[in-house]
């Protein structure tokens, strides 16, 4: 944070140089604090609130049944139907799943799997109840249900005009914050705040939009 002057700094969020009296400290997650002026700090508070909870949310993996943050957790889906949740060390040795696809067996003490099929990220989808490799499309009809839809349920549904919301793909999200598909949390946290601190509408490179977007994104990924 760049001094100014002896009574005025730049405010962390939109970069707007304001009196001193009228910046507050925001302590992230991290342990890091940023100093805000009034029109960033509810912004500011807003992303510690969701830091924290991304933290905070924990899932066992069915491989070595440690606890891991929810979102370094991956779905895979055996060729049987069986559904294992896996921590990125164990999703290596599901059989099919990792880039060398090694065709070897793998128990799972918690499904009671043991199997040599390949495992795929498959989706099931909510309309034609077929599962598909390409992750869903989760829409939200006029009617006010939600689905998650392949690509071709969810083009059908806009042709009808059922459709009233369409959330970012993760994949969509990952493009946004520009990170990378294997990245951890920690990582997703440090690409949001760095986004949206250039989304802000208060800054030249920002706007509304661009804000919203940063954040639906961030969202997406937790």
């Amino acid at each position: 944070m760049a001094v100014a002057d002896d009574r005025r700094e730049g405010c962390d969020g939109c970069g707007r140089t304001v009196p001193l009296e009228d910046l507050t400290a925001v302590s992230m997650p991290d342990g890091d604090s940023l100093a805000c002026c009034p029109d960033c700090e509810p912004h500011a508070r807003e992303a510690a609130r969701k830091l924290s909870s991304l933290d905070q949310q924990r899932g066992t993996c069915d491989g070595c049944n440690d606890t891991f943050r929810q979102t370094d957790l991956e779905d895979a889906v055996l060729t049987d139907g069986t559904v294992i949740t896996c921590c990125p060390d164990c999703l290596t040795e599901v059989p099919g799943y990792s880039d060398g696809g090694t065709n070897t067996s793998v128990s799972n003490e918690s499904t009671g799997a043991d199997t040599t099929e390949l495992a795929t990220r498959r989706n099931l989808c909510s309309q034609c109840h077929e599962w598909v490799s390409v992750e869903l499309f989760h829409v939200t009809t006029i009617d006010g249900r939600t689905e998650e839809l392949c690509p071709d349920c969810k083009d059908a549904a806009e042709e009808r005009g059922i459709v009233n919301d369409v959330k970012l793909r993760k994949a969509e999200a990952r493009e946004v914050l520009d990170v990378d598909a294997d990245a951890s949390a920690a990582e997703v946290r440090s690409a949001f705040l760095q986004q949206i601190k250039h989304a802000h509408p208060d800054r030249k490179s920002g706007s509304r939009s661009a804000f919203k977007l940063v954040k639906e994104a961030y969202d997406r990924l937790q």
